[in-house]
């Protein structure tokens, strides 16, 4: 009988050593609402969650961390955990601008949805025998954070945004002024 209490003690006991010893982990800050590039993070874009990343963790940000007025460098999806280059404290970041377009429903990639990274590219149609011109990219790995193709159903044009630099909102938009802009999808 001394025996066979001293198995059941040393088998809750074991268990709750194994328990304690395999659950260590941290809090970390994971995304709740999809953003864009130069997204000011706010308290209801992250949630906390208790999750053991071994040797990575020193990569992601843990509920220690001060998340919260931080600026997004990159789309970031809900679910994905906080990593230290996915955010900077910089101002910089922030001198994203959404530009809204306007293109022709052949000019846009089948597929594209919103937090898409795709590349715009500058198209001169040739016009009474003129010499022809390759296709420029105008800018590359952009995150599109607007689609309304509603008026698509009677052949229009879709309207698009996407986050760009303010720096480059200029060169885009005198992209516009001659010929026209294709949409690719960067990534399929």
């Amino acid at each position: 009988m001394p025996l066979a209490i001293t198995l059941i003690v040393a088998a809750f006991v074991s268990a709750f050593f194994i328990s304690t010893y395999s659950n260590r982990g941290a809090n970390y800050w994971v995304v709740a609402n999809s953003f864009a590039p130069g997204h000011l993070i706010t308290e209801s874009d992250v949630v906390a969650s208790h999750m053991n990343l071994g040797d990575s963790a020193e990569n992601y940000l843990n509920t220690a961390d001060q998340v919260i007025g931080l600026v997004a460098t990159r789309h970031m999806s809900a679910g994905e955990v906080v990593s230290t280059t996915d955010v900077t404290n910089s101002s910089d970041a922030l001198s994203t601008s959404a530009v809204p377009l306007s293109l022709r429903a052949a000019d846009l990639a089948a597929g594209v949805h919103v937090g898409d990274s795709i590349d715009i590219y500058w198209v001169l149609d040739s016009r009474n025998g003129e010499g022809v011109m390759d296709p420029i990219l105008i800018l590359g790995g952009v995150s599109l954070v607007g689609l309304d193709d509603s008026k698509n159903a009677l052949g229009g044009d879709v309207g698009i945004t996407v986050a760009i630099e303010e720096t480059q909102v200029l060169r885009l938009l005198s992209a516009t002024t001659q010929g026209r802009l294709v949409v690719v999808r960067a990534y399929v």
